[in-house]
């Protein structure tokens, strides 16, 4: 038995063309820095058959609608490059829907107050949600979402201390906006134990997304996706590597479907039936012992034309593990030379940028004034699609696509209550609207640093919950906000990186 370490695993994701056709990685920057909780499984249901067959036991169950999930966890970080986004940023866009990248700093003119930026040009590039890293070393480059736009003037989510002046730039952004449909699916493929095996999902939609930031610690953010098809040590083939040429007596030639068999065992059974419709009584089976295919005959002739045939150049042999320089001649069954890789196909390349800590942070909550550092704890956030499958029964699941039919935001902060602070109370016992920000990143010298700081921007919000609580003998505060779609029919959460 062939052990190995989960330490050696390495997990690839890519946005989908077509949603539930599985993408291999294809390049080095498609890996993301797991954790020790990933998991996939596939999540087939059990149908109970009622046939009654003279007897008291139960017959044999049918398996239904494929519905495969996975989960994972990913600290939270920047790609390092301002204006980039980190190489996980797929599955951010595949949680809210959409984004955009502001690449170009836009510069400030002259009267600009602490709570309106008034930009020399190129306020079109703005939009509510979108944040701005305002390089103003006396206000400490601060983070500020836009609230509004109006021609070249952006109405900030939460005032700045002092009026920035003249020549100020305002940083590049990468945004996450919340989408009501068209979210893109991504493939989720993991390479275990260095070679181990593979597994992977195609379709997946993020039903949840966690963010937990408690004060010193590491900020970490929890996925949860569903898919529509499940995987197990897969393999391509494509029109580069579909044919086989032959010989049973005379030259035969067939050819695969070009897909990624969910399976080695189904693509032997593929090959076996594309063989068998030129010819008869051939097998084709693969080793669950030794990783190797084989291919027989049980009499008559059986030559294997991978160097002679008439398909050479396209020949399924080298994805099968045979060496195709010569033919394989004068037996009635072949094994194969080399055993199936599962080893990850690239060198992973990560993010530069290390994973954010919880400190020096800033929370801001209540109204666009309120831009005193509210002193939290922790923080937890949860942003939830509503996930609907789409059935079809001409789909090979079942289930022929995920959509989202809702979605909810949350959070929960523990802080410390100031004394005659009434502000949070007032606001839950009179259901009035709030906001809160939450600024994260690294600081040098005061000043948040381009490339490695972000920001979660909540425009309408209400207390849901309020509760006075002893935090180790200091009072303190715990308090659920609740997101909502404003009447305006503005999104409730945006996440930038900046």
């Amino acid at each position: 038995m062939a052990l190995a370490s989960t330490k050696a695993t390495a997990l690839a994701l890519r946005k989908e063309t077509t949603e539930g056709t599985l993408l291999l990685p294809s390049a080095a920057t498609d890996f993301i820095p797991i954790q020790p909780d990933v998991s996939i499984t596939p999540n087939i249901e059990s149908l109970s058959n009622e046939e009654i067959r003279n007897s008291i036991g139960t017959s044999k169950p049918i398996q239904g609608l494929e519905s495969p999930e996975a989960s994972f966890s990913l600290y939270l970080k920047h790609s390092g490059v301002e204006g980039q986004a980190p190489n996980y940023g797929e599955l951010l866009e595949a949680c809210w829907g959409s984004t955009s990248v502001q690449a170009t700093e836009r510069t400030l003119t002259s009267s600009s107050t602490t709570t309106l930026l008034k930009l020399a040009a190129g306020g079109s590039d703005y939009a509510r949600g979108k944040a701005v890293l305002i390089k103003d070393g006396t206000n400490g480059y601060s983070i500020r979402p836009v609230h509004s736009v109006s021609s070249n003037d952006l109405t900030l989510g939460f005032a700045v201390s002092v009026a920035p002046l003249t020549g100020v730039t305002c940083g590049k952004f990468v945004n996450y906006t919340p989408a009501n449909s068209l979210h893109p699916s991504i493939s989720v493929v993991r390479y275990n134990g260095a070679g181990h095996s593979i597994d992977a999902m195609a379709g997946g939609k993020v039903t949840e997304m966690g963010l937990e930031a408690s004060a010193g610690e590491l900020i970490n953010a929890s996925y949860s996706l569903v898919g529509t098809k499940y995987f197990f040590d897969p393999i391509e083939i494509t029109s580069s590597n579909d044919d086989m040429d032959f010989n049973d007596g005379s030259d035969k030639n067939c050819s695969v479907a070009q897909k990624i068999y969910k399976t080695p065992h189904e693509l032997a059974s593929a090959l076996q039936t594309a063989m068998n419709a030129v010819s008869s009584g051939i097998t084709v089976s693969y080793s669950n012992t030794t990783g190797k295919f084989t291919i027989a005959k049980a009499s008559g002739t059986l030559n294997l034309e991978w160097n002679t045939g008439t398909n050479t150049a396209t020949t399924i042999g080298t994805k099968l593990g045979f060496s195709v320089a010569a033919d394989d001649t004068g037996a009635l069954s072949y094994l194969a030379d080399n055993a199936q890789s599962y080893v990850a196909p690239y060198t992973v390349s990560y993010d530069a940028a290390d994973p954010l800590i919880a400190k020096s942070n800033e929370v801001f909550l209540g109204d666009a004034t309120d831009n005193v550092n509210f002193c939290a704890q922790s923080i937890s956030f949860t942003f939830s699609n509503e996930n609907t499958q789409v059935l079809c029964v001409g789909a090979e699941t079942g289930v022929d696509a995920n959509f989202f039919s809702g979605r909810s935001v949350t959070i929960s902060i523990t802080g410390r209550l100031d004394q005659y602070d009434a502000n949070l109370i007032n606001k839950y016992v009179n259901n009035s609207d709030c906001r809160l920000l939450y600024n994260f990143g690294e600081k040098s010298g005061g000043n948040w640093v381009a490339g490695k700081s972000g920001c979660l921007y909540i425009p309408s919000c209400v207390v849901s919950s309020f509760a006075v609580t002893d935090l180790d003998g200091i009072v303190g505060v715990e308090i659920e906000l609740t997101g909502f779609v404003d009447s305006n029919g503005n999104g409730e959460v945006y996440l930038n990186f900046l």
